[in-house]
């Protein structure tokens, strides 16, 4: 009984990201907020999405102080090309592993936990932004 209760708040709970994704995909070309206007024309629409749902109530213009300090969206413009790829690929990584959202937040909000398709679209997304290494040839010794 248990398991199947689990199993209803589970799909509960995806159903709802879902539709707040869609309610929020519809909202973003209309994008208003100072943190995501300044953020918008770096990051790709579907990417935002993921952002503004899951990572900006917490790192945007309205969030706490310790977070913003780490990563803050409404700053994203400020950082530059390197320093954008550095927070992409930390990014991808803290949600690949489960660490952010933090748990508090994954657990009296389910519904800003990122899928695993949104999760796989942030780190190829945040892999096309690091800087494609040159490999210089190898110098031969005249004997």
């Amino acid at each position: 009984m248990f398991q199947i209760l689990d199993n209803m708040r589970e799909r509960t709970g995806k159903i709802k990201a879902a539709a707040f994704a869609l309610v929020l995909a519809a909202s973003v070309t209309g994008v208003s907020a100072q943190s995501g206007s300044q953020v918008r024309s770096s990051i790709p629409d579907s990417i935002f999405v993921v952002f503004q749902a899951s990572c900006m109530p917490c790192h945007g213009a309205e969030g706490g102080r310790f977070p913003r300090a780490r990563l803050n969206f409404a700053r994203w413009k400020e950082y530059g090309a390197s320093k954008e790829a550095e927070k992409s690929m930390l990014i991808c990584s803290a949600i690949r592993k489960g660490s952010m959202p933090p748990k508090s937040a994954r657990e009296s909000r389910p519904e800003i936990i990122p899928t695993s398709g949104q999760i796989d679209m942030v780190c190829k997304w945040a892999q096309s932004l690091r800087p494609v290494k040159v490999r210089k040839p190898a110098v031969k010794e005249k004997m």
